[in-house]
C-alpha cells in the first residue's frame, strides 16, 4: 500500500523536472510580455524607439546608395575612386532588423 501512496509524490516530482527541462511556451511568453510592458513605462516613448527607427533609416540610406547611388557614380565619375562595395553587410543587418535575415 505504500507503493500506491506514493505515485503522487512522483508525479509531482516528475511535473516539476519536466518543467525545468521543456518549460511552457505561453509561460515564456507572459514573461516576455511583462518585461517588454516594464521597459515602455519606465522610459519616454520618444527615446525608447529613437534608436531603432534612426538605425532602420541610415540602414536604409545606405541600401539606396549601395543599390542606387554608386552604380550611378561609378558610371557617370570613373575618375573618382570609391570604396569596396558593403552591400553584403548593409543587407545583412537590414534583413535582420526588419525580421527577415538571420
Amino acid at each position: 500500500m505504500a507503493l500506491w501512496s506514493s505515485i503522487p509524490i512522483l508525479g509531482d516530482l516528475l511535473g516539476k523536472i519536466a518543467d525545468k527541462i521543456a518549460p511552457d511556451k505561453g509561460k515564456i511568453i507572459d514573461g516576455q510580455n511583462r518585461i517588454n510592458e516594464a521597459e515602455l513605462s519606465g522610459a519616454p516613448a520618444s527615446r525608447l524607439r529613437l534608436w531603432r527607427s534612426f538605425l532602420g533609416w541610415v540602414l536604409a540610406l545606405v541600401f539606396a546608395w549601395e543599390i542606387v547611388g554608386r552604380p550611378i557614380m561609378a558610371t557617370y565619375y570613373p575618375e573618382i575612386i570609391l570604396p569596396p562595395s558593403m552591400i553584403k553587410e548593409v543587407s545583412h543587418l537590414l534583413l535582420g532588423m526588419l525580421g527577415l535575415g538571420f
